[in-house]
């Protein structure tokens, strides 16, 4: 699911604001499913203000609880509601690059970039939280709740306070050093997209619109860089995953089979046999054996 068009599409659940193509987001999230597999097109910065959410990215687990937050790059992940964590109430905000490049270039003359931190390849920037971070987003709430309608200079201007508070802030030096490469021009190589969502279920315009590309240009740079098509290597990249899945964990197979990108079990089963010459099932169990 495409989480940013899903936010947007439902202003009845999720309260927002959209300013210069920056969505403005407040609200209890309303997740009933066990588990969700979500997408950003666009980078998406979150403060979590209540109770706790579990997002895994990639082989990443992040458990989010008060007075956390992270900015997500464009990615896949799965947002996964445990039996004992009841409610999650946040602010987010999408970012398209030329935006946060424009207000870190205002910023710049201000902002401590002497030898800042190599490029994280993590798709999940964990943040800081100071007491000045916090209180800006926190002074943000009642503009959610208000009923007349709030100029959008003053809408700006709050959440300019706060990116500039997230940025100068010496403990978040990874969005700095992530935010600077945008910047300077830095595009994030298609293969570390693919590296870090193949065992998401996307299709290859969504893949496409992770890596900022047009799909015949995705296509293109994939195929020179892999020597195959996006679909053969998406297969092998999920079947090797799953395998090794299976022999480490007790999960069952329609829920490893989920998570690395395949939703119908019988397909799974199918191409996994083909490729290994035993069921999911009887691979488990051929390894119980021994």
């Amino acid at each position: 699911m495409d989480i940013y068009e899903f936010h947007k599409a439902n202003p009845d659940v999720f309260q927002q604001f959209s300013v210069k193509d920056v969505l403005f987001l407040y609200y209890k999230c309303p997740q009933k499913e066990k588990i969700l597999q979500l997408h950003s097109p666009l980078n998406q910065l979150t403060f979590s203000i209540g109770g706790k959410k579990i997002f895994h990215q990639g082989e990443q687990t992040y458990k989010v609880s008060s007075n956390t937050g992270f900015l997500l790059r464009r990615a896949a992940f799965l947002q996964e509601m445990d039996d004992n964590i009841q409610g999650w109430e946040l602010m987010a905000f999408y970012l398209k690059d030329d935006y946060l490049k424009k207000v870190f270039n205002e910023f710049r003359p201000h902002l401590p970039l002497n030898n800042l931190p190599p490029l994280e390849k993590d798709m999940v920037l964990v943040m800081d939280i100071n007491s000045r971070i916090r209180n800006c987003y926190l002074s943000m709430i009642p503009y959610f709740k208000q009923a007349e309608p709030i100029p959008e200079n003053i809408l700006e201007i709050k959440l300019k306070e706060l990116l500039y508070n997230v940025f100068i802030n010496p403990k978040n030096r990874n969005i700095i050093s992530y935010i600077n490469s945008l910047a300077d021009g830095y595009k994030t190589p298609i293969w570390d997209i693919m590296e870090a969502n193949y065992m998401y279920n996307l299709k290859l315009s969504e893949y496409a619109q992770l890596a900022g590309s047009s799909i015949s240009s995705f296509k293109r740079e994939f195929e020179k860089f892999y020597g195959t098509t996006p679909g053969k290597w998406l297969i092998e990249k999920r079947l090797e995953r799953t395998k090794m899945v299976i022999g480490t964990s007790k999960k069952t197979i329609g829920t490893i089979a989920f998570e690395n990108g395949f939703n119908n079990i019988s397909h799974f089963s199918r191409v996994f046999k083909s490729r290994y010459g035993n069921s999911p099932i009887d691979y488990r169990n051929s390894l119980n054996k021994k």
